[in-house]
């Protein structure tokens, strides 16, 4: 179990698709838990990196997780996953995390934590100037509109291609790219005076 006062950093979570999954969820289908197993372990912490800025709370993102899993395994033989499995983790993660803020009613801020460790080498001073440009970066994507600041946190935090932010969120590449443009002219702006 996660503990609690999981800041979910900032840290780069990732797992890139192989042809090895799509043999993986083959062997699900037909009930090999060892494959299930398998595909959980390398799917399971940035699953929950990603559900943890959208919920922003460790155990709902750990059970958020889990339950997408569970949900995996009990509808396997009736999935029709043909192409990308990464995906289609991440759509089912991001359906259940939005499911959760529409029932808790829970519209937190999305980037509070911290996205950096402080260097033991660096003096006090410099450590609160970082802590202070981290706070004023968190505050300017929180201000982002939320289809531009989830696809920038997908991207940026995440490191998912545009191909698959789109195929996540059903719009199309352009549009990925255009609200990350979107994102990063805004940022700009705001912390240009820093």
């Amino acid at each position: 179990m996660k503990d609690q006062t999981n800041s979910f950093a900032s840290r780069s979570c990732k797992s890139e698709p192989t042809p090895l999954d799509l043999e993986y969820w083959q062997k699900i289908r037909l009930g090999n838990t060892t494959a299930f197993s398998t595909l959980f372990k390398k799917y399971y912490e940035p699953l929950y990196q990603f559900a943890g800025r959208f919920v922003k709370d460790a155990q709902a993102a750990e059970n958020i997780v889990q339950n997408a899993f569970v949900d995996l395994w009990t509808h396997r033989e009736h999935l029709h996953i043909k192409s990308n499995l990464k995906s289609y983790l991440y759509t089912m993660v991001k359906n259940h995390s939005l499911n959760y803020l529409k029932k808790e009613k829970n519209l937190v801020s999305i980037d509070e934590r911290p996205c950096f460790q402080e260097n033991l080498d660096s003096s006090p001073e410099e450590n609160v100037i970082k802590r202070e440009w981290h706070t004023a970066v968190h505050q300017a994507i929180d201000k982002l509109p939320e289809q531009c600041r989830l696809i920038y946190l997908m991207k940026r935090y995440d490191n998912l291609k545009y191909t698959e932010i789109a195929e996540m969120l059903n719009i199309s590449v352009n549009t990925v790219k255009t609200q990350m443009k979107r994102a990063l002219k805004s940022l700009l702006k705001q912390l240009s005076s820093l």
